[in-house]
């Protein structure tokens, strides 16, 4: 596992095993060693190892894909169990870019505009999501993926997320075409204007495969939000569909905050098997 700092955000790469030959020397290139943005080791994880340089990378991670994950900060704990978990029981290669946020950031730059809070307590979303999927997808994926896999490419790249990144995830659907896959768990697919949003655009043409799930009680039809949430996503799953991709919808038993790691797990494994 290693870990990289970008514009204030921390990542870690977990990668599974290569051979042994293949070098794990860090890229002293000035844009990973600037204080803002630097690629150091971690500690290391069972059945992963560090990704290798931009120069040495991974010969054998040339073909396998890779997973950005956004998470909260002090979820980071979880991310290792998360990659374990779906390798052991999908038997493939892949890689797994856990992207950490604080709570802050959190709200800011995972809503795609500026939102008022449903919440009591919680405070209103800024709407940074459209400038953090510009920048996450034309620099930072691009140096995650030099350092992970030299000149070579990912054999398909997916954006995932739980709860508001779950809806971000969504929003990237229709924002980028960077990601062949999107996992959409416990969306926040509520969130205000959203709907409307799925309903006037088109999601890439070049999504391959789009996995969204809800707990049944966040789609309390009795509920408005519920209502909406559930509403929400079976429209995007079939916009998802009309735009030539697989696109499959879940329910999972109880509400929002529950089994997160065995829904996150779920999505991604679907991914990885598909």
């Amino acid at each position: 596992m290693q870990s990289l700092e970008f514009n204030g955000l921390r990542v870690e790469i977990f990668a599974p095993h290569c051979s042994p030959d293949a070098s794990s020397v860090l890229d002293t290139r000035p844009e990973f060693t600037a204080a803002t943005d630097s690629i150091s080791s971690a500690s290391s994880m069972p059945n992963t190892v560090p990704a290798a340089s931009a120069q040495t990378a991974l010969p054998r991670l040339s073909a396998a894909p890779i997973i950005y994950l956004h998470a909260l900060d002090f979820d980071a704990a979880s991310m290792g169990e998360i990659y374990e978990l779906v390798s052991r029981q999908s038997g493939a290669n892949f890689v797994l870019a856990a992207v950490y946020l604080n709570e802050a950031q959190w709200g800011n730059k995972l809503s795609p505009w500026a939102a008022k809070s449903p919440f009591k307590g919680v405070r209103d979303f800024a709407g940074g999501g459209a400038a953090h999927l510009e920048k996450f997808a034309d620099e930072l994926i691009p140096r995650i993926e030099r350092h992970v896999f030299g000149a070579g490419k990912p054999a398909w790249r997916a954006c995932a997320g739980y709860s508001l990144a779950g809806l971000f995830s969504a929003y990237a659907a229709f924002a980028s075409d960077k990601f062949q896959k999107i996992a959409c768990v416990s969306a926040s697919f509520w969130f205000s204007g959203f709907d409307a949003f799925v309903a006037a655009h088109s999601p890439q043409r070049g999504l391959a495969h789009v996995y969204a799930s809800l707990g049944e009680a966040e789609m309390n039809p009795k509920n408005p939000r519920g209502a909406l949430c559930g509403e929400t996503a079976r429209n995007f799953i079939a916009k998802c569909r009309g735009a030539g991709a697989k696109a499959e919808f879940e329910q999972n038993p109880g509400g929002h905050m529950q089994d997160e790691i065995a829904r996150i797990s779920k999505a991604l494994l679907k991914l990885v098997n598909s």
